[in-house]
């Protein structure tokens, strides 16, 4: 999947999609837990999440960056079971804004194929998978049936 924005994907190529506690240039994951005190550099709808979630509650923060301009792009908040409690996107040109919904849509499939490899189910490539469904669309087609 590209972003549209070849600056981004060159930076997907290059550093990937981190799956567990780590920096780089263009990203950063962290576990934070409730009432964390480093929650205190998130935006502050985040900021609230944390700070009056118990203890026992666990948060995993993904930032990402733009290197080139020395900004952030967006930050996306998951609760234990992976789901996407809180995004903010740093950016208002409705291009940039793109990049953003397709690196969500890139980091909650990355948390499905996860936790279906943590499950033992096996995952086809989606190349794969396409390649197979035009398959049988052309063996319904009148040439094959001769």
């Amino acid at each position: 999947m590209t972003t549209g924005v070849k600056a981004v994907d060159q930076l997907i190529e290059k550093f990937g999609i981190l799956s567990s506690p780590g920096q780089d240039q263009f990203q950063r994951l962290t576990h934070l837990f409730g009432g964390d005190k480093r929650a205190d550099s998130l935006p502050f709808c985040m900021y609230q999440k944390v700070m009056g979630a118990p203890v026992s509650r666990r948060f995993t923060v993904h930032h990402f960056y733009l290197p080139y301009k020395n900004c952030k792009l967006a930050t996306f908040m998951f609760n234990e079971k992976g789901e996407l409690i809180e995004q903010v996107y740093f950016t208002k040109m409705s291009r940039m804004v793109n990049v953003c919904r397709k690196l969500q849509r890139i980091l909650l499939e990355e948390k499905d194929l996860r936790e279906n490899a943590s499950q033992g189910i096996p995952q086809e490539p989606k190349l794969q998978k396409g390649m197979l469904q035009q398959d049988r669309a052309w063996t319904r087609t009148g040439q094959f049936a001769a």
